[in-house]
């Protein structure tokens, strides 16, 4: 596959949400091997994907969700050249605390500034639960815009 998408969920959310695009692209004739951060590491950008999926939920004061971070910690010892990448980030978080979906922000640095990737969809935030039908709506919508944009 072309396309890996790399999650970090507590309370399965974010899992959820990751599985639900994987099934909408293959809807469109479209693989993306979906992978949970806890079993993520630098080889899994080295490989011939041409586009990385980063979605994680937001914790405590911003940060990523915990088997996020730890994938963070595995991968900047070596932060590799992305360049030719693209990449997507999708977020959960509630937007009551002060770094609503801070996560987003500290992969965005990661991926796109320090590692060059290139970004091709706006980065889709959820306020609160993905099931509610606000937020089903905004994904579906941002779901759709970015399986065009997959090899």
């Amino acid at each position: 596959a072309k396309t890996l998408l790399i999650y970090g969920s507590l309370t399965g959310n974010t899992e959820g949400l990751a599985y639900k695009l994987q099934a909408l692209a293959q809807n469109q004739g479209k693989e993306i091997v979906v992978k949970n951060a806890l079993d993520a590491d630098l080889a899994d950008l080295q490989g011939d994907q041409s586009t990385y999926i980063l979605a994680c939920s937001t914790w405590d004061d911003g940060l990523p969700q915990a088997d996020f971070v730890e994938f963070l910690e595995r991968i900047k010892p070596s932060l590799i050249n992305l360049a030719d990448k693209k990449v997507a980030v999708l977020g959960c978080g509630d937007s009551n605390y002060v770094h609503f979906c801070g996560a987003t922000t500290i992969i965005e640095e990661v991926f796109i500034k320090k590692m060059g990737a290139n970004k091709i969809i706006d980065t889709l935030r959820i306020d609160g639960y993905p099931e509610s039908e606000e937020n089903q709506a905004l994904f579906q919508n941002w779901a759709e815009k970015l399986i065009a944009l997959l090899d």
